[in-house]
Parts: structure tokens; sequence; C-alpha cells
């Protein structure tokens, strides 16, 4: 029999075999006997692995088109990131605006919102004036009334027109909350911190518990945009409680208020205090991250590791080892978790429910050499009993 009639032997084989299972093959093998069982199964297995080809061939054919195809989308939304396409996936969009975002304080912050913010159906962008960024947080604030954010998360420094730019969003729609520091006389929905008034007392008990009969000179350093000291609550608590503390001793106590446009001419103006010796503090007040962490270096630029009492801002690792060294006395503790958790809820309660809560408090605490100990041997416990 020829290769062809085989071959149509088998196709009629197989048809009726697929039709009708209850005939048996060997009755076909007899109808048909010039075909052997070994040569009907040859080509029955031809015919199967040819069948698998072709689906093989075609799915791979499918996944190709899939692949160009999804490039072409991406090529046409010009390369869109992971971040672009969650915010076209989001409800809202918030900008977070603040002085060095890349500080582990702020960043800090950002973490948290950000979880917060994914949970609300929104995504966060930190956006910050420094050493990296040629633009001030005016222009941020700007920029984000343009882009018409759903709401936005600002740390107020008292820059010039940052209060009008307050109004602006709040007039087209967008929520403020102010972290912080808070723009009382602005049309801000909310303010997330502790007030300067809170804040001047907590640290005007701690500064007072560190004077002592050798105490003539402390200095204040904030990031403020303000011409008078006097009208700072944070330099007239902490001056208040000295004062009482000193009782009939003499002691100076100025305020400065740095640049906030980098941790470079942070560092510049806490070197120049330290190179003018006559008017060295006895106790150095630093009100934010960036400043202690200048503070820290220059006493030990200066060699004056533990002879200039610094009271410092935040818990980043390389501060809370200067309080365990000595070369920091004591350092605020603020909640980075409830900062950036209120923040978020500030706006999105706003936006969803037409109102929110004008303030909404943190907490914060101070912690000293025997503090930091405590905190690392728990950590330590805790690590131990996790890997048990």
């Amino acid at each position: 029999m020829s290769e062809r009639k085989k071959q149509q032997v088998a196709d009629v084989i197989i048809t009726v075999y697929e039709k009708n299972k209850a005939i048996h093959t060997d009755l076909l093998y007899n109808r048909f006997c010039k075909i052997s069982k070994k040569e009907f199964t040859e080509i029955e297995m031809k015919k199967k692995r040819t069948k698998l080809l072709v689906f093989f061939a075609l799915a791979g054919i499918l996944v190709l088109f899939y692949m160009i195809g999804e490039s072409y989308c991406e090529g046409l939304s010009g390369g869109s990131s992971l971040k672009e396409k969650n915010e076209v996936m989001c409800r809202y969009k918030y900008d977070m605006i603040v002085d060095s975002p890349n500080s582990s304080f702020w960043q800090a912050v950002y973490d948290c919102a950000q979880e917060w913010a994914q949970k609300n159906d929104a995504i966060l962008e930190l956006r910050g004036s420094g050493r990296e960024s040629d633009y001030s947080k005016l222009d941020y604030m700007n920029m984000s009334i343009a882009a018409k954010a759903d709401g936005i998360i600002l740390q107020y420094n008292g820059e010039s027109g940052l209060e009008e730019a307050i109004n602006t969003a709040v007039d087209n729609g967008i929520p403020v909350a102010t972290v912080m520091s808070d723009a009382v006389h602005s049309k801000r929905q909310s303010f997330v911190g502790v007030s300067d008034y809170q804040l001047g007392m907590a640290y005007g008990e701690i500064v007072s518990s560190y004077v002592d009969e050798d105490t003539k000179k402390i200095l204040i350093l904030q990031k403020r945009d303000i011409d008078d000291m006097n009208e700072s609550q944070i330099y007239t608590q902490i001056s208040n409680s000295v004062q009482k503390a000193a009782g009939n001793n003499d002691i100076q106590i100025r305020g400065r208020n740095l640049l906030s446009t980098g941790t470079f001419e942070t560092e510049e103006a806490v070197t120049d205090i330290f190179q003018q010796k006559r008017n060295i503090p006895d106790i150095l007040v630093c009100m934010d991250e960036e400043t202690t962490e200048c503070a820290r270096q220059a006493v030990l630029d200066f060699n004056l590791a533990g002879k200039v009492k610094i009271i410092g801002y935040y818990t980043s690792e390389d501060i809370l080892a200067a309080v365990e060294k000595g070369v920091i006395s004591v350092t605020c503790d603020v909640d980075t978790t409830q900062l950036g958790q209120y923040s978020v809820e500030a706006l999105t309660n706003y936006i969803k429910d037409g109102r929110t809560n004008s303030y909404y408090n943190v907490d914060i605490n101070f912690l000293d050499r025997a503090a930091v100990e405590k905190m690392r041997r728990e950590a330590d416990t805790d690590e131990k009993a996790s890997v048990e």
C-alpha cells in the first residue's frame, strides 16, 4: 500500500474511533487489513506531534504579539513608570513640600504618609527645597496649584509669599495641611504637629535642667523667616523658663534664624558660630535635624564635645550615637508615624466629608544617654526574642 493510501486509511480509522469509542480499533484494522497496527500507531503519533507543534507555535505567536503590543502602548505613554501607573490608578494626588526632603526625619514622615495615602486611594509625592533643588517652597506650592493637586502637606516656615500661596490653593479647592510649623493666619484646613508654644515649653523645661552656675550663654537656632526673635513662641518660652531657673544668675539668651536653603548653608552658619570663640555658647539649642547634625560635627571639629551642651532634635542613628557618646546631651524625639498618618487623614477627611480637625497633636519625648541605652537594650531583647 502506498504511503498516501496508508495516510487516508489512518485518517478514516482515527475519525471513526473518535466518533464512536465503542468500535475497537482491531476491527478497523481487519476492515482495512492491508495496514499494520504498527504503521497505524506511527501515523497517529505523527499527527499528534504535528498538532502539538502547531499549538505551541500559535501560542508563541500570541505571546509575541502581546509583548509587542505592551511595548507599543508603553511607548505611546512615554514609557510610563510604576509611579505614573499608580497615579493613574489612585483617585487622589497629594504633594508634601518640606525643607531638606532627603533628611532621615522627613523621609520617615514621608514613608508613613505614603503608606496611609495608599490606604486612602491616594499617591503622595515628596518635594522640597535644599542643596539638590533650585526651587523654593513657594515655587513648589505654585507648581502644585498649577498641577491641580488634590491636597498639599506643607512644612510652613514663614517664607515670604507662602501664606498667600496657601490661601490661593484653598481658594482653588485644594486643601492644605501644615506640619510642625503652623500658618495660623492662613486659610489652611489643618495643622499637624506640636504648636510653637508647646514645643517652646517642652524645650524650655529641658534646657533649664541643664543650666548650672557655669552657664553664661545660650543660643537657640531656628529656621524661621521672622525678623524679631521675640515673635517666636519657641524662643519666648525657652527664654522664660531659663530665666526662672537661673534666678539671679545673669545668662545671655540669644536666638538666630538660619537660612532654609540647604545643608551647606547650615554647615557654614554653625561653623561660623564656633569660629567666634568669644560667642561660643554653653548651651546650643537646635530646632531641626539638619542643624543638630551640623552642631554635632562642629563640636567634634573644634574639640568642644562635652563642653558645649547640645539640645538636639530628632533621633537619626547618628544623633542617637552622639547622645550615647555624650557629644549631644539630649535630643527631641518626634513621632514621625503620627505626623505622616495625621497629615494624610486631615486632607482625606476634608475631601470626603468637607471638614476636618483644625489641629492634630503629635507626641514628643526627650532622650538622654540613659534613655537611649535603655532603648537599645529593649531593641536587642526584642530581636533575640523574635529569633528564638
